[in-house]
């Protein structure tokens, strides 16, 4: 999914469930999210609280990666963070490329990259 231009949190909440329920159907459990060219991201506070929804909205298996701009990667790591703590699989990335090579990948896989990242 790619999202373009500015959104406000309710439409960026919008976005998550309309994908949600698409990765539900669907049976999906992977998902490469492109938010480099969105011109507005929501408030620090409502990135965690995105963030930390996603556990009740996704299964345990998701793998969610999550492409941004360097201007982006900092609230894009707390997003990660909060994430990883709620038990989502989210991991931020500048490389389209590389954000749709690590979902392919299987999670124990995954998991050693990170590792081997410093679970960047």
């Amino acid at each position: 999914m790619t999202y373009e231009g500015k959104m406000t949190l309710v439409e960026f909440m919008e976005a998550r469930n309309k994908a949600d329920k698409l990765m539900s159907v669907k049976g999906w459990n992977r998902m490469v999210v492109n938010i480099a060219e969105l011109r507005s991201m929501p408030m620090t506070l409502e990135l965690i609280d995105l963030a930390s929804d996603l556990s009740s909205d996704l299964p345990p298996s998701t793998r969610i990666a999550l492409v941004v701009r360097p201007d982006q990667i900092k609230d894009a790591k707390l997003v990660e963070r909060v994430a990883q703590i709620e038990r989502v699989f989210l991991t931020c990335f500048l490389d389209p490329d590389e954000a749709a090579l690590w979902v392919k990948q299987s999670p124990g896989r995954q998991i050693m990259e990170r590792d081997r990242r410093g679970k960047s």
